[in-house]
Formats: C-alpha cells, structure tokens, sequence
C-alpha cells in the first residue's frame, strides 16, 4: 500500500533522545525545501576551473556534483576541498557544501565504477543524446531501397515490428503487409507447392474439395505438394465406399460396408419369392370333416409370421390298420 499524506512516522530526536511523530506530508514539505545534489558533469582537477570543458563558475550553487574523470594526485588549488584531502582518483565525486565553503569528496572506489554519465549506441539502436537521462530506441527494419530512399545512412537493419500468420499470405486474400516477417512454417508451405509444380511443371498446385453434398466422404491432405487423397469406408456415421457382398455373405447375411447387395442380386432374390403372399389359413370347402384340421400361428420371426397346420387325430383314418387294437 502507498503513503498517504496523513500517515505518520516515528523519529528520535538526537537533541533528547525522545521519540516524536512525524507527519509523512510534512517530512515530504521538507525535503521539497531542501537543497538537493544536482550533477554537473565531469570535471579534471588536475586543472583549473576555468579549463574546464564547458567551464565551471565558481563558488558553485550548493549540491553541485561533479565526477572526476582522472586522477589527481595534487588537487588544483581553484577546487577548495575539505580539510586533509589533497588528491582524487577517476570515479570519485566531488559535492559544493555551500554552508562550509568546500567540496567534499565522496570516494568512488575503482575506475569502473561511478555513475553513467553517456551512452553510445550502434545501429540500428539509438539514442537522442541525452547524457543524463538517454532515451533509447530500435528503428524498425527495412529495405535497402528504402533506407537508401530515406537517406539518412543509417541502413536496413533493425527491429520486426511482428511475425506474419497465414491469413498474411493467403493467395488473393492475404494481408500482405509489409511488415509482417515470414516464419518458417509459411514458407515451408510454399515451397511444397513449388516443389510440386518442378515435379510437374504445369500441373495442378492444389486439391480441394467442396463437399458439394455435405456428405464428408472425400478426405484430402495436405491440399498442396505431395497431396493425399482418401475415400472414407461407409458406416452407419459417415458416407464412403462399399463392397458388393458375394454369395457366401448373402447366405450367411454378413452385415457392414462389405457386404452391400447390387440390383441383379437383390432382383434375384424377390424372384424367388411367391407372385402372392398368402395371408390367412382358414378350414372351409364342402363335403369336409369340420374341425378336423389345427390351424394356430405359433411365433412371429423377422416380421414373418409362423403357421402350423394339423389334422386332429380323432377325425383322422389310419392307414395302418394292423394298428389298431381288438374290437372287445
């Protein structure tokens, strides 16, 4: 969570040793009060101030800072430093105490260390100049037309402002911008197509299919290069290809996209059924035995009907008579 304004702090004052609270507004009002260190740039102490580039006026404006940009075994006597220093070292730093009337140095420790005081910059990274608080930047790549036709000597070479995606390249109805970068994959996609034409000069760069019918049974990839085209088999899912079944799979009643039936089989198999189907059996006539004959449907089997037809044996004569038993 930020400060807010009215939220306190805790202090000890050094004059008595007690703790007091302090306002985060007030302490900020302070410090707005304040003089601060403001840096001034580099300076060489073998010289004078005066020979410096640019010069520097002296006395200074309290929380001047400068670098030291060499060392400087004996200090020039225009740079009124605090007492017992008498030398400086590159990266040490010097700051105007306006209140004491000298620099203090701040030691700066190795000649690698210290504040960035300027940057430098290689194409196609850039800079404004700033040497305090540099802007840096990446000029976006382009041709070498158009840097030539820009003039500004500064080259192609630069940042991809983004990576191209197959709605860029899409024949007839790609984007084709200009700043879009073709990625591997797309270009693979081209070259396939154009391996395919130097296989066959002339022919065709792409199979599709519109599936006019809705139906899904035509399978083809990849649509460009080295095309694969499938026909789906038949299912009860999908559409496809079939076989015509041979006789052993008729009479055996084999199912699946293997076993269909063409015209000719199926004309062969209702010419042998009856010119007409019998519907009921009934006893009737003259000159009969009424009630001599058992007529029941007994089961009902692939939609078929199942018919017994007896003759009861009290109305019957036996035609073995040797079978009979001893009249009494």
């Amino acid at each position: 969570m930020a400060l807010q304004s009215n939220d306190l702090l805790v202090v000890q004052s050094q004059a008595d040793s007690q703790l007091y609270k302090l306002r985060v507004d007030v302490l900020d009002a302070y410090l707005e009060g304040s003089s601060g260190i403001q840096f001034r740039g580099n300076v060489d102490l073998n010289n004078s101030a005066g020979a410096q580039i640019p010069a520097v006026v002296l006395p200074a404006a309290n929380g001047d800072l400068y670098i030291v940009e060499s060392d400087a075994a004996t200090i020039n006597a225009d740079w009124i430093m605090e007492t017992g220093v008498t030398a400086a070292s590159e990266n040490d730093r010097i700051i105007w105490n306006a209140g004491e009337g000298n620099w203090t140095l701040v030691a700066g420790g190795s000649s690698t260390g210290g504040t960035v005081t300027d940057i430098t910059t290689t194409l196609p990274l850039k800079t404004d100049g700033d040497p305090v608080t540099p802007v840096i930047s990446i000029r976006q790549a382009r041709t070498a037309t158009k840097a030539t036709g820009d003039g500004d000597g500064e080259g192609p070479a630069g940042a991809i402002e983004r990576l191209a995606e197959a709605a860029d390249v899409a024949a007839t109805t790609g984007t084709g911008a200009a700043t879009a970068v073709v990625t591997a994959d797309l270009l693979k996609a081209t070259n396939d197509i154009v391996n395919g034409l130097a296989l066959s000069p002339g022919g065709v760069t792409t199979v599709t299919t519109t599936d006019a019918n809705s139906n899904g049974a035509l399978s083809i990839s990849p649509t460009a290069g080295n095309v694969v085209i499938e026909l789906n088999t038949a299912s009860d899912a999908q559409y496809g290809v079939v076989q015509i079944a041979d006789a052993s799979k008729i009479t055996n009643g084999t199912a699946g996209s293997s076993a269909v039936v063409d015209a000719s089989q199926l004309a062969a198999a209702i010419n042998n059924l009856p010119g007409e189907a019998i519907d009921e059996i009934t006893e009737g006539g003259t000159d009969i035995v009424a009630g001599a004959l058992d007529i029941q449907e007994t089961a009902e089997v692939d939609d078929k009907k199942q018919v017994t037809n007896n003759v009861k044996e009290e109305t019957c004569v036996p035609y073995g008579f040797s079978t009979l038993p001893d009249i009494a």
